[in-house]
């Protein structure tokens, strides 16, 4: 393991979170001066550290894709660490909660400690929106920074196919742009978005501030909001169908919008997984708002079909927002609700969780199952986006959803045995971690829950947060002994 390069490189982290920090110290000194050093003591540690590490550490050497794995987690657990300074120095919590919060935010999580978010001071509420978007942001660079990462077949990283796969935006005709022009490209994509959903929230009535933090929401698929009741505390139809486009939008492959942006939508008709995830979320969709419309509690088509959307389309991308306390709904509804926590964005999003390309490799797979069982001694491929692809991968990711069940149920056993929740509960508030959903059923749909959790419990869905949230295959390779050896 070179921990030379690996420790050279952190300190483009470390200056990235310093000026970073300078964003809510900034606002600070408008609401709040008293707590401007709250957010300029951990800049000031994070310039340190990285003069440090860029004194003693040259960098000298290959940086393979283990030292880019421990790169990843290295990164994640210094912001975390970090992020988690001025929420404890402001809001006067312990560090286990702050670092519960900063966890939370970074992974996109949206569960929270505070049980009321609306008496935080401005800059805090502005801070903990920000940490949600740094976490989107983070995840999609650092993956396009170590390419590999990203790959279909999960264990099998290197596979060219599977890269192409995964990162359609990447050839464009017969030019091939390299990983440094996509990243400026994403992040030009990434704010302009983030430009274009404030304003509409503006003119939806919404202030500044609000539509900053709702936005940062809303792009890093995070449900974080400045009030106790979320959405709920707008009512407004206009933001809501202004959300439903935008939450539908941050569960795209980012480098499939930038494809879109760049180029144009030709042979748009061959990106499977795209085209799949529009249909599922709108039959999901169609389903529940048909339930809701029979249902006395609805006014009209609209109301139902546009709530209908709204919530399944954040129970799909994991961004977790609600504004209607849907345990209330038909039966049907909630069913429906349950079945869209298993289906998932695209790859190469911001969201967590299972991933509708996973979804269609397992689909197509069955599909040339049934073809097979028919015709024998025909050769039948499985082809994603006109590419073969073996069965190998279908059996890795039948493995790895084999995986997260199994961690979930275990899970969910030992948060029984901290907590005083039932083991239905424990289960799903660990799913809504690991996969960080952000939101569930029965108790784990409040995003307040953890605050009444011991510390241990804590602790333990802080754990299960940042696995989630770097892929589960990741933790695995870092438990096995070989890979730290040289």
């Amino acid at each position: 393991m070179n921990w030379h390069i690996i420790f050279h490189r952190m300190q483009w982290i470390l200056t990235g979170i310093s000026i970073v920090l300078l964003f809510p110290a900034t606002y600070s000194l408008f609401e709040d001066a008293k707590s401007t050093p709250a957010y300029l003591i951990p800049s000031a540690i994070c310039i340190i550290f990285g003069i440090t590490l860029k004194r003693f550490y040259p960098g000298v050497g290959n940086f393979r894709l283990r030292e880019g794995f421990v790169f990843l987690v290295l990164s994640y657990l210094f912001t975390i660490f970090i992020c988690a300074i001025p929420i404890r120095l402001i809001a006067g919590i312990s560090f286990y909660e702050a670092l519960f919060e900063s966890t939370s935010g970074l992974t996109t999580s949206g569960v929270t400690i505070f049980e009321d978010v609306e008496s935080l001071a401005p800059h805090l509420q502005f801070w903990r929106a920000f940490i949600q978007s740094i976490g989107g942001l983070a995840i999609i660079l650092l993956f396009l920074y170590i390419p590999p990462i990203m790959g279909v077949s999960g264990l099998q990283l290197s596979r060219q196919e599977n890269l192409r796969i995964q990162f359609p935006g990447i050839q464009f005709g017969k030019k091939t742009w390299g990983i440094p022009q996509i990243i400026l490209k994403v992040l030009f994509l990434y704010i302009s978005l983030h430009v274009l959903s404030s304003i509409w929230m503006v003119l939806g009535g919404l202030g500044l501030h609000d539509a900053l933090c709702h936005s940062f929401g809303i792009w890093a698929t995070a449900g974080f909001s400045n009030y106790n009741d979320g959405w709920a505390a707008f009512g407004t139809p206009f933001l809501e169908w202004g959300a439903i486009f935008f939450m539908t939008t941050a569960g795209t492959n980012t480098l499939f919008l930038v494809r879109l942006h760049c180029q144009s939508w030709r042979n748009i008709h061959n990106e499977s997984e795209w085209l799949s995830y529009l249909f599922v979320v709108s039959l999901l969709s169609l389903s529940c708002a048909m339930f809701l419309n029979y249902s006395e509690n609805f006014l009209n088509f609209e109301e139902s079909l546009r709530e209908g959307l709204f919530q399944t389309i954040s129970m799909v991308t994991n961004t977790g927002i609600q504004f209607r306390y849907y345990l209330n709904w038909p039966v049907g509804a909630q069913a429906i609700l349950f079945l869209a926590l298993f289906v998932g964005a695209c790859t190469g999003s911001s969201a967590s969780g299972m991933r509708m390309q996973q979804l269609v490799v397992m689909w197509r797979y069955l599909y040339s199952l049934s073809r097979r069982a028919l015709q024998p001694m025909a050769i039948i491929p499985m082809k994603i986006n006109d590419k073969a692809v073996g069965d190998d991968v279908f059996q890795v990711i039948l493995g790895l959803f084999g995986v997260h069940l199994l961690v979930s149920l275990l899970g969910g056993f030992l948060l029984t045995i901290l907590s005083d929740l039932d083991i239905f509960s424990s289960w799903q508030m660990v799913l809504v971690c690991l996969w960080n959903l952000g939101t569930g059923f029965g108790l784990s749909q409040n995003p307040a829950l953890a605050a009444t959790l011991p510390d241990l419990a804590k602790v333990l869905l802080m754990f299960f947060m940042l696995i989630g949230r770097l892929e589960l295959f990741i933790f695995l390779l870092l438990c096995m002994p070989s890979f730290w050896k040289n």
